[in-house]
């Protein structure tokens, strides 16, 4: 049995075909988590979230307003923090190569590396796609010798 590979190449779509496929993707992850949301409920529940809830809210409900205010301003924080932090290692890192290219091997150098002849390692070489086949005695050979 033989499955094509899903080759994804954002690049090539249109503006509103990838606008609509992030959409999508966004209502996908969306019902998904909310489908872990009775679970996530339960952990909560278990840890003992719920007196937080009952603090922050229901005891003092005059102050719940306050309180609100209170965790919006720590999530806005919290968020800037991380904001901020990420557009510094965008600016830091943007336009950098992080890895350093492989050298070129040549055939004398691949072909024992490979465990195979010199003669098979530049047929490797010059294929865009090889098919390996190996003997029982571990020996590597191509399809088509």
């Amino acid at each position: 049995m033989k499955a094509d590979f899903i080759i994804n190449r954002p690049h090539r779509q249109a503006p509103l075909q990838r606008t609509l496929f992030t959409v999508i993707t966004m209502v996908a992850w969306t019902l998904w988590i909310s489908l872990w949301l009775p679970f996530l409920t339960l952990i909560a529940w278990l840890l003992g979230l719920e007196d937080a809830f009952k603090q922050l809210g229901l005891m003092h409900p005059l102050q719940a307003a306050n309180n609100l205010s209170i965790v919006l301003s720590i999530a806005i924080v919290c968020a800037l923090s991380m904001g901020s932090w990420s557009q510094y290692n965008r600016l830091r890192f943007a336009g950098k190569q992080r890895r350093r290219g492989n050298r070129g091997l040549d055939i004398e150098e691949m072909a024992p590396a490979l465990a195979a002849s010199v003669e098979t390692a530049k047929q490797l070489r010059a294929r865009q796609r090889s098919v390996i086949r190996f003997a029982p005695d571990g020996q590597m050979f191509l399809d088509g010798e």
